[in-house]
């Protein structure tokens, strides 16, 4: 019975993970980690493997930064300030809970440029921030849905080999 339940939070925390690859503030890949250690502690670790574990570590690391990085150059390259990065973050989450995928579409590019309006006035350099901050967002997410994917393959692989 104890082993039913670890296999279904297993999969519950993976897929959630998989999903907070395009959610904002849900820690996707983080999640798709702690997925395999719960199922290292039920069926021990030896059965994903060691070194799984030390690429799923790292891929959840470089997962978090990659993130962040991208949305920061993507928002830099085309002129964003501060604000403009802070506005396409929280113009996605918003974005994200009032119009679902549709919002975390528009939600970064309106957030960067309300962002850069408001620190510059200028509303070509506002689009051209929100462009940018879009830009970025997008190229992040798509590596960390590779990431995620890589990841949850890495544990079916680890179970099953």
């Amino acid at each position: 019975m104890l082993g039913i339940f670890i296999a279904i939070i297993t999969v519950l925390l993976v897929v959630v993970g998989l999903l907070g690859t395009v959610v904002p503030f849900l820690p996707g890949e983080p999640l798709i980690f702690l997925g395999s250690i719960a199922y290292g502690f039920g069926f021990g670790f030896d059965r994903i493997g060691r070194g799984i574990y030390v690429v799923l570590a790292f891929l959840t690391a470089f997962s978090l930064v990659v993130n962040y990085v991208a949305t920061s150059v993507g928002a830099k390259k085309f002129g964003a300030s501060k604000f403009g990065f802070i506005g396409a973050i929280i113009g996605a989450f918003v974005g994200f809970l009032v119009g679902n995928i549709v919002g975390l579409l528009v939600g970064p590019f309106l957030g960067a440029f309300i962002g850069e309006l408001l620190r510059a006035g200028k509303v070509e350099e506002s689009a051209r921030a929100g462009l940018g901050a879009v830009i970025g967002f997008f190229a992040g997410s798509l590596m960390r849905i590779l990431i995620a994917l890589t990841m949850t393959g890495l544990i079916i692989y680890g179970i099953l080999a």
